[in-house]
């Protein structure tokens, strides 16, 4: 919410759009930790969880989680808390499969989520822990295709609702995130 100042002094409210890294600074300049795609996972308050629900429904939500992909090969490194000046980010180097929103239950998918996520939880936990965002919504996972990574190999990592009934986590996005 932003106050205009001006003579009818309405309130306006307006979305800001930011890139991962302005929200960082945003963030880093009020000496605050911006959340990560581990801490989205770890969420256990309800409030927080009924708070992360909404915000997956009106907007992306962009975290602190970035992925760097390698151009050549499927391995990619994945930080926590990229950039922050409030925590020590934490590093992963893992195999991260293609993924266009359906995946296959293996090996490979769930040490993607492990380093995602930064847990040790099996597959089957992580998949469940993420249905707490939305029990009735089926999970869906997004990075981008080999040539995708060669032209635009660092992402930032979002979590959403895509009105289809889907809950999207997504290691493909570059752009703007509206917050």
């Amino acid at each position: 919410m932003k106050i205009n100042k001006e003579a009818e002094c309405e309130i306006i409210k307006k979305q800001i759009r930011k890139t991962q890294k302005d929200w960082i600074d945003y963030f880093n300049s009020k000496g605050d930790k911006m959340i990560s795609a581990s801490d989205i996972y770890r969420a256990t308050n309800k409030a927080l969880i009924e708070s992360l629900k909404k915000d997956f429904e009106d907007n992306w939500e962009v975290t602190s989680t970035r992925i760097i992909y390698n151009k050549k090969s499927l391995n990619a490194e994945i930080i926590h808390d990229i950039g922050s000046k409030i925590v020590k980010p934490k590093k992963y180097k893992v195999k991260v499969p293609i993924l266009s929103g359906n995946f296959e239950e293996n090996k490979e998918t769930e040490k993607y989520l492990q380093a995602l996520f930064d847990t040790k939880d099996s597959l089957d936990k992580i998949l469940k822990t993420l249905k707490k965002f939305g029990k009735d919504k089926k999970i869906r996972l997004w990075t981008p295709s080999q040539s995708e990574r060669k032209s635009r190999p660092i992402r930032s990592v979002v979590l959403y609702f895509d009105g289809f009934g889907r809950f999207d986590v997504d290691g493909d996005w570059f752009g703007d995130s509206e917050g």
